[in-house]
């Protein structure tokens, strides 16, 4: 349990020439830069994510916002102060009803299936009592809150409870009264040791989901394309005094129904947030919305999260597309916020939507854009050389830097930020 942060080696690729997109199946139109993550500590992963960089497996990428067809805009929820709508309360109820009744509902159709695919120790996330709701209610504002307290004396404990909205919490411990079938949710460490004993499980569930709901072919979906996917991961493993006790790191949320493994949330524990990375499940449970339902469960895991380590309080959900109605879920988890592309700082969803509106691809926020500041970034860059770390400085007096090397060494400074610079190594051959 080293608390040592160690450094990040990184191998920068630069920009692509384009590949198909997903949202509007251009050909070659989906552009990003990229880079291989040999390895990251869990504070410069996050520096990187909210400067709209994301993780498959080892390969970070960031989209070309300007000039990619479909602008991806992270996107993240406060989850201590997080809103239930009705639409969420729905999809709690009939997983509710789903645990209590006898009878098993499988419906093998794609009509109810669920719009969100999202990104797209002990292992079981322990129950929630009613002194945690308190404890939320306390400490959060609740905006929406139609009955705010007043300065004359409340003579009865039930007119308190009247008042009090209902926590998210409340209603996923509903579903736990006398269930005749049993939910297990199980965190395992996102490694092949960790998760070796239901490794395969994982990957047929993984295979069946990817068939049926993304039409990818069998072949496409190997195992090994599944470790290098969703369970090789660059993120170190920390374990600091003040964090939670899962630690930081990448892990599997397993979803088990009466032994039977029917979903699985990969997610990425970070010393602010819990980032979303991906979900899959058993497309003949797709009637009860289990990707609506594992994000309330992962908000509700940020908020016992948060109960340990009070800074982490966000949840991501990835990246939001305005030109893609698909994504509009994103915005429902209240309060959510949009990264500017262009000033890194985050604008409130429904202020930032409306710029977008206009344009698919727009700078959200008013301040100072960091371009203008190269000299700066240039001299915070860290370099691995012959297996050795030094300065851009240093490295440029062993090696004669040609143009082109130096524009790539000023592209990768410019995306990755000043935050992470100097503990972030870029690797040169």
């Amino acid at each position: 349990m080293n608390e040592k942060t160690s450094f990040s080696i990184v191998e920068y690729f630069g920009s692509d020439k384009g590949h198909a997109c997903g949202y509007c199946k251009g050909s070659n139109s989906n552009l990003s830069n990229g880079m291989w993550a040999h390895t990251l500590n869990v504070q410069d992963y996050e520096s990187l994510i909210n400067r709209g960089w994301r993780r498959s497996g080892h390969f970070c990428y960031k989209p070309m916002m300007k000039v990619t067809c479909c602008p991806q805009y992270t996107i993240r929820c406060n989850a201590k102060d997080f809103q239930m709508n009705p639409s969420h309360k729905k999809v709690l109820k009939k997983v509710r009803n789903f645990l209590s009744r006898e009878q098993n509902l499988l419906i093998k159709s794609s009509s109810n299936s669920d719009p969100h695919p999202i990104n797209n120790d002990n292992t079981s996330e322990p129950q929630t009592q009613l002194s945690s709701h308190e404890q939320y209610c306390a400490s959060s504002s609740n905006k929406n809150e139609d009955t705010a307290r007043s300065n004359q004396e409340i003579p009865t404990s039930s007119a308190v409870f009247q008042c009090v909205p209902k926590a998210l919490e409340d209603f996923l411990d509903e579903n736990y009264h006398n269930p005749l079938k049993k939910l297990e949710i199980k965190l395992v460490d996102s490694t092949p040791t960790e998760l070796k004993d239901t490794m395969l499980t994982s990957y047929r569930l993984y295979v069946k989901y990817q068939i049926q709901v993304h039409n990818d072919k069998e072949e496409d979906c190997s195992l090994e394309q599944f470790k290098r996917f969703l369970v090789n991961s660059p993120l170190q493993k920390s374990y600091p005094k003040s964090g939670p006790s899962t630690g930081y790191g990448s892990f599997h949320q397993q979803y088990w129904v009466d032994g039977e493994l029917v979903a699985v949330g990969v997610v990425d524990i970070l010393p602010t947030c819990l980032s979303s990375v991906y979900f899959f499940y058993d497309p003949e449970y797709s009637y009860l919305s289990l990707g609506t339902y594992a994000s309330l469960r992962e908000i509700c895991f940020v908020r016992k999260l948060g109960l340990t380590d009070p800074n982490l309080i966000w949840y991501y959900l990835g990246f939001y597309i305005h030109s893609c109605p698909k994504m509009c879920y994103k915005g429902q988890y209240k309060p959510s916020f949009l990264l500017c592309p262009e000033t890194y700082t985050f604008l409130p969803f429904s202020e930032a939507i409306i710029k977008l509106d206009g344009n698919k691809y727009s700078r959200l926020m008013e301040g100072t854009d960091e371009s203008s500041e190269n000299r700066e970034f240039l001299s915070k860059v860290g370099i691995l050389y012959r297996r050795q770390a030094t300065t851009l400085d240093i490295y440029g007096s062993m090696k004669k830097l040609n143009e082109d090397e130096m524009k790539e060494i000023e592209q990768y400074a410019l995306l990755v930020g000043l935050d992470s610079l100097s503990r972030m190594l870029l690797y040169r051959s």
